[in-house]
């Protein structure tokens, strides 16, 4: 089993009133990537609402194998949500994956 986390900070310019509804499409379009793309077994985008971290928005997915991570990182369903829903809105990309 791998974990991949990834963080983001939202832009500048991204509209505080649209954070949540962006969180909320991200969360629905990545957990509707179970079961569509080989070995990912669960996926889920939360915003911060917190004081004190340093990112504002984290994706916390669980992959059967590392080789199922690199072909999620390049799958076209994966880069869609990345390119249409969270590149648009955040920055400060962090990531940290690791085998359980």
């Amino acid at each position: 089993m791998v974990k991949h986390l990834v963080m983001w900070n939202f832009k500048e310019d991204f509209p505080a009133e649209k954070k949540e509804e962006m969180a909320r499409e991200a969360d629905k379009r990545l957990k509707a990537l179970v079961g569509q793309i080989k070995g990912l077994t669960f996926a889920e985008m939360r915003l911060n609402k917190l004081h004190g971290s340093s990112r504002e928005l984290l994706l916390v997915s669980e992959l059967e194998t590392p080789e199922d991570l690199d072909a999620y990182q390049v799958h076209p369903l994966h880069v869609a949500v990345a390119e249409e829903v969270i590149k648009p809105a955040a920055c400060d990309r962090v990531c940290f994956d690791y085998e359980l």
